[in-house]
């Protein structure tokens, strides 16, 4: 007789350069201290940099930036995922423990969508720093769209040239680009002690499969096409994820009465916050085709 059995469903596996890469999820205190909003301390903008001579005769003013924030407030937002069977189906498995991984397994790709795009923010008008808000960012060449290879050079130059510090930063770029970069110019490198995917300079890029490739809203050109795209430079990113947490008590709370149709819902939820550091928001506009 054949085998009808049903073999174990194979592990979710996010992208592989992706933003969690780069930016490692965190929860340093309870997930209760942040998950209705909280201030994050900056200390990456100074009032003013000077360098003097011994006798104070002489100086080079390095950065001014008078009205610079001391912290950014952020309010976090929940991703969920649904698992919809008919009960004429079910398995003996652990229904709940499928939804958890599930949420886990989509974890980075809904922390990417929302870094980039920002629909919960825009829609709830958070001040939280999304890529694409429209304010804030940097437009670089006018917004004129150049060549990947050229984009990212200019953005290595700008980081360096914007932070304070001299920081390092943080580039942000779809899949395409990325591949255009990687296999054209040799521009982008995998450092397997890091883990990511970086520049020539060093700069970490994140790769985001939930990354849209939109510029600036109100910019023009700013609508992501197959040919064009933009590329984002941030400061530091921050990402924290609450535990995993199913919203059924029993399988019996998942029966979906008003559908009335022998269907089963089990939800997972957990909070979610990520963020960057606004000392580096930088913009440049990509011709895919150049």
């Amino acid at each position: 007789m054949a085998f009808d059995g049903t073999f174990e469903a194979p592990k979710i596996v996010p992208s592989a350069f992706g933003l969690f890469v780069v930016a490692k999820p965190d929860s340093p205190v309870a997930e209760d201290k942040w998950v209705r909003g909280f201030n994050q301390l900056w200390d990456t903008r100074p009032n003013y940099g000077r360098n003097w001579d011994e006798t104070s005769g002489t100086s080079e003013t390095l950065f001014t930036d008078a009205g610079s924030p001391l912290y950014s407030y952020h309010t976090p937002f929940f991703i969920e995922v649904e698992d919809k069977r008919s009960t004429l189906g079910l398995l003996g498995e652990d229904r709940f423990a499928r939804a958890i991984r599930q949420l886990e397994g989509i974890s980075q790709h809904a922390c990417e969508v929302e870094l980039w795009d920002g629909a919960i923010a825009t829609g709830e008008s958070l001040s939280n720093p999304f890529l694409s808000r429209g304010s804030g960012a940097t437009v670089l060449n006018s917004g004129t769209a150049l060549s990947p290879r050229r984009a990212v050079a200019l953005l290595e130059h700008t980081i360096g040239q914007t932070s304070a510090a001299g920081e390092q930063g943080i580039i942000h770029m779809t899949r395409d680009t990325a591949t255009l970069l990687s296999s054209s110019s040799n521009m982008l490198f995998h450092d397997k002690d890091k883990e990511h995917l970086q520049t020539l300079g060093g700069t970490p890029v994140a790769v985001g499969s939930g990354y849209s490739g939109n510029g600036p809203v109100g910019v023009t050109g700013a609508t992501a096409s197959a040919t064009n795209k933009w590329i984002y430079a941030t400061g530091t990113v921050k990402v924290f994820l609450g535990e995993p947490d199913v919203v059924n008590d029993n399988l019996a709370q998942g029966y979906d009465v008003s559908g009335n149709a022998n269907d089963m819902r089990i939800k997972a939820t957990r909070a979610a916050s990520v963020y960057f550091d606004t000392s580096i928001y930088l913009a440049v506009r990509v011709d895919l085709t150049a």
